[in-house]
């Protein structure tokens, strides 16, 4: 039996009115720990607010506490029926560059939204045939930084290379995180990231996983903890990679395609568009 979004999206969406500030909807995401907002207008969603979004346009959202949601949100929200199946929405995922996808119903009601981590828990009673440990799966290449360099050029690095997060490092070990999450939370405070170090506003829980952990093993974890990366360590203790679930749908895009059909109990064409996408 195929697998569709309806079964695994979020069903409490958190939303705002298209005539909110942006600093509401920061506040709300920051509070919730949420990744997006959904921008509504007469109940319809019309718009969206990503913590990608947020990272994009700092330097625009900072110092205009009045400024409207309308004025930077993403539009048209992209929306997709609750019978399309979880390998279509994946396939959309990829070829848009998104990571949610508002769900509605045969009326054409939200019923929910599906996201990244929605995806990831579709997948996590399944067997990765043919995958070991997480090496193919994680990103070899990890930037990092030295907790004394300013959080605005952590913050730059993470718009360049279009990353959800920035290792922070200290005599060759990892003692925080920069991420997404991190920068709407500072935003929020209306902080000035060019004025502080990335090491007093990182996240300094860092969670890892050997480089030999099975994949299954390490995706529950991620799932468990709720969290969207994690480092990938070596024997010695010595950072190897990053994991995050990005990384999870990439594989499965670009090295194993043959395991959608097996993961996901769909049929996938990468020639043709997925159907449902409104």
């Amino acid at each position: 039996m195929k697998q569709t979004i309806g079964q695994f999206a979020t069903r409490s969406v958190v939303t705002v009115e298209v005539e909110a500030t942006v600093q509401e909807a920061l506040q709300l995401m920051s509070d919730r720990c949420i990744s997006c907002v959904l921008i509504l207008s007469h109940n319809e969603p019309i718009g969206i607010l990503t913590e990608r979004d947020v990272v994009f346009a700092t330097n625009w959202l900072l110092g205009q506490p009045e400024l409207l949601i309308k004025e930077v949100m993403n539009k048209p929200v992209m929306t997709a029926s609750e019978d399309m199946t979880v390998d279509q929405a994946y396939q959309v995922f990829c070829q848009h560059k998104i990571r949610h996808l508002v769900v509605l119903d045969a009326h054409l009601d939200m019923v929910g939204i599906f996201t990244q981590t929605d995806l990831v828990r579709s997948l996590r009673e399944k067997v990765f045939d043919g995958i070991d440990d997480v090496s193919p799966l994680m990103s070899s290449q990890v930037l990092h930084v030295k907790p004394d360099v300013p959080a605005r050029y952590a913050l730059s690095l993470m718009a360049r290379r279009s990353v959800s997060c920035i290792v922070v490092v200290e005599d060759n070990r990892p003692v925080g995180m920069f991420t997404e999450r991190d920068v709407v939370r500072q935003v929020a405070r209306g902080v000035d990231l060019s004025a502080v170090s990335v090491g007093s506003v990182m996240s300094s829980s860092v969670v890892s996983t050997s480089l030999m952990t099975a994949p299954y093993d390490t995706i529950n974890m991620m799932l468990k903890q709720s969290i969207r990366r994690l480092l990938v360590v070596d024997e010695q203790g010595e950072m190897s990679g990053i994991l995050t679930q990005t990384d999870i749908g990439r594989v499965l895009d670009q090295k194993k395609p043959e395991l959608i059909n097996r993961l996901l109990g769909g049929a996938t064409s990468t020639a043709e568009a997925p159907q449902g996408v409104m």
